[in-house]
């Protein structure tokens, strides 16, 4: 009892020793639209903060950490309030964190960093574009890449996360890790290349009961060894668990015009893939950041393809991106895709052993991004335009064509926060023109 009090009473000391620093914000949008279902950069990579409907929504986060001599504590929580989805009001993010120069250690959920500007139809990452929300678990990386020589440094993490929302295959695994080399010519130009993998695995199944989620299990999907699934007599030999997984490579250069960007992401599901049999498909994108910023301070393009697949072959091909006949849920989280927001999948659709949500897999998309500042201003436009060709098994015809378009004017106060006006209009062949605006503000503390 007594070392209890001395703890109790000695702990405001520990605490307020150390830095400590606690922040905040609020985000709050309006939108209206002539159409049920809002433009599609209204709801697209929100982590799920606007839903396809959503009219109204609010985010409230709060973070802090402690700052010891050699390593930090952070924690933080975020709150969504929306309408026109199942669950009004949710997490995103609620989550404590370790980190010391090389070490990062997450436990809970934390949405992911945006990267280039918050331009990129993908955040730069075929497979986890931040089209969902934040999903829960534990990661371990590499908080700054680990030092080999002047010239090479080392990017990894690895990771594990529950999918804990309502799926075909309840309380789905998923593994996850990455590795990456980074070299470093000199000051002016650098070549990224680097490999992740992920693995749905575990969980119990309608139609095959509980799946296999032992260690050994375990071993077989990180390895991503050939063994059974079910464990049935007769059952073909397969990977165990549902496989995703990309090559990145990107060359960074900087000159007098300013700093580019160039970067492919090639999208693995199977061994094809691995052959490059799928070839053009992935993410090809460039950014450029110019030298002067006056009125254009970054330019994105990017061209996405699914539509090969390893082709039409016997024993590989027809991959079916995203879509898995035992994870039939495929790669989603709440019926939203995680990764690159151009396949589409119906959220009306009773999942079972005959039905498939995928509507279409296969596109060619192109995106281009462009955002300025001039005073205290900041403009943002996005045009995007998507060729859905369906599945192998349904190809749509005609042909789904659609141009998506965004545009947003901010105003930043220094006491009051962030005021912006919204607009977006989407044409199509197939549905009628949405035309959408809104309004949105912001504060951080």
């Amino acid at each position: 009892m007594k070392n209890l009090l001395l703890i109790f009473f000695l702990f405001p000391l520990m605490l307020f020793s150390q830095e400590f620093e606690i922040g905040g914000g609020i985000e709050t949008k309006a939108i209206l639209s002539n159409e049920n279902e809002t433009p599609f950069w209204f709801h697209t990579n929100t982590n799920y903060a606007v839903g396809e409907l959503t009219n109204l929504s609010a985010t409230a986060g709060l973070k802090a950490s402690l700052t010891y001599s050699k390593f930090k504590l952070n924690a933080g929580a975020a709150v969504y309030g929306r309408d026109g989805v199942a669950h009004n009001v949710q997490r995103r993010d609620l989550y404590l964190q370790f980190e010391n120069s090389w070490l990062l250690a997450t436990v809970g959920s934390k949405k992911q960093k945006e990267v280039l500007d918050g331009l990129s139809a993908t955040n730069q990452n075929f497979l986890w574009s931040g089209n969902a929300r934040p999903l829960p678990g534990i990661l371990i990386e590499a908080n700054n890449p680990f030092k080999i020589s002047n010239t090479f440094r080392i990017d990894w993490g690895i990771g594990h996360y529950v999918m804990n929302d309502e799926r075909y295959v309840d309380n789905t695994q998923l593994h996850y890790k990455r590795l990456g080399v980074i070299t470093t010519f000199n000051e002016n130009n650098q070549l990224t290349l680097g490999v992740q993998h992920y693995a749905q695995w575990g969980g119990t199944s309608p139609e095959w009961g509980k799946l296999k989620s032992g260690f050994k299990d375990f071993v077989n999907v990180f390895f991503a060894h050939t063994t059974e699934e079910y464990g049935i007599e007769g059952e073909t030999l397969n990977k165990l668990g549902n496989h995703l997984g990309t090559l990145l490579l990107k060359y960074e250069l900087k000159n007098t015009l300013g700093a580019f960007s160039i970067y492919h992401n090639h999208y693995i599901e199977d061994g094809s893939g691995t052959r490059w049999a799928n070839f053009p498909d992935g993410l090809w994108g460039i950014y450029f950041k110019p030298q002067n910023q006056k009125i254009i301070s970054s330019v994105l393009y990017e061209y996405i393809d699914t539509v090969d697949q390893s082709g039409i072959s016997v024993g590989s091909g027809k991959d079916s991106y995203f879509n898995n006949s035992i994870y039939r849920s495929g790669w989603t989280y709440e019926e939203n895709i995680i990764g690159i927001p151009f396949i589409l999948f119906d959220k009306e659709v009773e999942i079972n052993e005959e039905n498939t949500a995928f509507i279409s897999n296969r596109s060619k998309t192109h995106h281009f991004a462009v955002m300025g500042a001039f005073s205290k201003f900041q403009w943002k436009l996005k045009s995007t335009y998507a060729k859905y060709l369906g599945t192998y098994g349904k190809p749509l015809y005609p042909e789904w064509k659609y141009w998506y378009n965004f545009g947003s004017l901010s105003y930043k106060s220094e006491k009051l926060g962030t005021f912006s006006v919204l607009g977006g209009m989407d044409f199509s062949n197939v549905a009628d023109t949405r035309v959408g605006g809104g309004i949105e503000y912001s504060y951080s503390f």
